[in-house]
Formats: structure tokens, sequence, C-alpha cells
């Protein structure tokens, strides 16, 4: 006994698929991530010169970086990797208040 899938009736109609709607949110997503960028770069660019003349340059570099993170992954690793070398390099300088002699 063999059995068989019944016959799909032919059909003249073509299955549309409705465009994508861009919705409102959808804008704002992108102006805020716009927004954004031009702004941590604005802060990057800021610490960079505050390296030369005066001001607090490394740190405005990783505000920017951490400003870029919230919207951008490779931002946000690349901040984890920096604050991760200036913790290092802090805690060389500088040990935890138990590990010092004067504390």
């Amino acid at each position: 006994m063999t059995t068989t899938a019944p016959a799909r009736p032919a059909s003249t109609e073509i299955d549309v698929v409705p465009a994508p709607v861009v919705r409102p949110r959808t804008r704002l997503r992108l102006l805020r991530k716009v927004a954004v960028a031009v702004s941590g770069v604005a802060l990057i660019l800021a610490g960079i010169v505050m390296m030369v003349l005066p001001g607090p340059g490394v740190v405005a570099i990783l505000a920017g970086l951490g400003l870029l993170g919230t919207e951008f992954p490779a931002a946000r690793r690349v901040s984890e990797r920096v604050n991760g070398y200036v913790r290092a390099v802090w805690h060389k300088v500088r040990p935890p208040k138990k590990a010092r002699p004067d504390a």
C-alpha cells in the first residue's frame, strides 16, 4: 500500500511578502548611535589634545571609549582592555592599602 501526498492545487497568485516598515523607534536608535559616536570621538580627541595641554587627558580618553562602548561592541572590548592595563599600572605604582608598608 503506497501513500502519496495530496496534490497541491495550482495557484496563479504569487505569495507577496510585505516590505519592512521603518518605525520611528528605528530612527531614534540610529540618531542615538550617531550622537554617541560623535560625542565619543570628540571626547577622545579632546583627551589627545589634553595629553599635550593641561587637563585630564587619560580620563577624557577613557570616558570617550566608555561612551563609545555603550553602542559599539568593539569599542567596549578596547575600553575593557585599556582599563585593565591602566589598573595594572596603577596597582604597580600604588599598591592596595593592605600591601602598602605605610598603611
